[in-house]
């Protein structure tokens, strides 16, 4: 989420402060446990990462406590100073996920939290698919999660009110409970800070997704020289069920490969 392209850059800025503590539910520790279970499983050699919208560097900690070699690309550069704090031994690089330069050759390039939610074209997802292609090692595997349609009909269609550490967090969902394959969203997030003068400081951050139906996803790995080799569902303790269903999971994690010769076209 941290990377978002379609959030404007500013909003996520002011949002940086704040993102740990709305975060601080996510086990970023057992997902990548699983994570990693599955991309050995799939052949995964080598420690070289590169993690696309890493905001905070909550999902590269675990990864560099396991030994990779780890890059952290984000559009936020306030996000990039608190990962810089979090994993000073990571390559941090602030840069747009629909125009990712040549950062190098990675075994594994990782994007969660459904970021890649917040391209809201096709055209969009092709453009980064294709830099996440160029990033890649022949046989490196990429893994992405996305927001499901169930995602939409109940998350992002409804309100709620949380609170931690002093401070308040208010979703409001716009969507609908009947949303459609393919559907375009929008929530808002209210964030309400102690103020040094007693009051309380307003962060809003606007959060406009696209969902991706399967067969459009897969058509677009292949397009950018990407094969897809699994797509899993994502339950809500982080484990993984063998076949995805977008009617029960939340999100839904994508397994890419770039095969012998699979340059894009």
């Amino acid at each position: 989420m941290a990377g978002a392209a379609q959030t404007r850059v500013s909003d996520y800025d002011a949002f940086a402060p704040y993102y740990d503590t709305f975060t601080a539910d996510s086990d970023y520790e057992t997902w990548t446990v699983h994570a990693l279970q599955l991309a050995r499983r799939h052949g995964l050699h080598g420690h070289a990462l590169l993690d696309l919208a890493c905001g905070t560097g909550k999902s590269l900690r675990p990864f560099g406590e396991r030994g990779f070699h780890m890059t952290g690309s984000d559009a936020s550069h306030a996000m990039l100073t608190e990962a810089a704090r979090r994993v000073p031994e990571a390559v941090l690089v602030q840069a747009d996920m629909r125009e990712l330069p040549s950062l190098g050759r990675f075994d594994l390039v990782t994007c969660f939290d459904d970021s890649l939610n917040y391209l809201l074209g096709e055209d969009e997802l092709a453009a980064a698919f294709a830099g996440i292609e160029r990033n890649m090692r022949v046989g490196g595997l990429a893994l992405f999660d996305l927001n499901s349609l169930l995602a939409y009909r109940t998350s992002f269609a409804t309100h709620r009110v949380s609170e931690r550490d002093g401070v308040v967090f208010c979703w409001r969902g716009l969507g609908t409970p009947d949303a459609e394959p393919g559907c375009s969203v929008e929530a808002h997030l209210d964030v309400f800070a102690p103020a040094p003068d007693g009051g309380y400081r307003r962060v809003t951050t606007p959060h406009r997704q696209r969902h991706f139906e399967r067969d459009r996803v897969i058509a677009l790995l292949d397009g950018a020289g990407l094969e897809c080799v699994a797509v899993h569902g994502v339950l809500n303790d982080a484990t993984l069920a063998e076949v995805a269903d977008e009617t029960r999971h939340l999100k839904v994690l994508y397994t890419a490969r770039r095969p012998e010769g699979g340059d894009a076209q």
